[in-house]
Formats: structure tokens, C-alpha cells, sequence
């Protein structure tokens, strides 16, 4: 799914399956970390202070769905990120479909990533 989530949005990265895994069993035990699952998608995330705020924030790393999943996976990770303490959740997408669900519950644009 890692490798659909970087196709679908037209990741500036390879994939690496190793270190994929790697961070995926490094967070799922973790008590900072999660990974929630449906049959078509995932999401994968952090709680960590930022360098100008020691509040924990919440920071999705990877989210992905192809079976409408989406949302509910979005509701977990902040059911997970407000029991963890986040007085923020960061998400990412590319536009389209993902924005429009995430402005739904209220988020707003707050940032814009450069890669070179």
C-alpha cells in the first residue's frame, strides 16, 4: 500500500520496502507511534513536540485508502492522537478528494512542503 500511496501522489521517493518495514514495527511499538489498518488503506503516525512548541503534536507520516476507508482512519489516528495527549494533528495529501475530507473536519491549510 506504501508503494500505491507514493504512486498516487506522486512521490518525490523511491520506495524502500526495508526501511518501510522498519519504520512500521519501529511505531507500532512504540508508545509514541501508531499504525491503523483497513482492507484497503492505512494510516501511520507520531506524537513528538515541534521546535518551537514542547506541546505534543500529532504528525500522520503515511495515510492511504482505496476502499473509502479514509476517514475512519482518520478518525482513529485522532481518537489516538487526543488519548496521546496532541493538541495538534498534522496531515498531509495532495489535494483532491483528501483535502476536501480533511477540511471537512476542520483542518486547514497551514504549510506548503517544497522538495527538490
Amino acid at each position: 500500500m506504501v508503494e500505491r500511496l507514493a504512486h498516487s501522489v506522486s512521490g518525490p521517493q523511491r520506495v524502500d520496502r526495508i526501511r518501510t518495514a522498519e519504520t512500521i514495527a519501529s511505531l507500532m511499538c512504540s508508545a509514541d507511534g501508531v499504525v491503523f489498518v483497513s482492507t484497503g488503506g492505512f494510516i501511520a503516525g507520531c506524537i513528538q513536540p515541534t521546535i518551537i512548541n514542547p506541546d505534543p503534536v500529532a504528525f500522520e507520516l503515511g495515510w492511504y485508502a482505496e476502499d473509502r476507508s479514509g476517514l475512519a482512519l482518520i478518525r482513529s489516528f485522532e481518537d489516538w492522537a487526543r488519548s496521546r495527549g496532541a493538541t495538534l494533528v498534522k496531515m498531509s495529501c495532495r489535494g483532491g478528494v483528501a483535502q476536501k475530507i480533511l477540511e471537512r473536519r476542520g483542518y486547514r491549510l497551514a504549510e506548503i512542503q517544497m522538495v527538490r
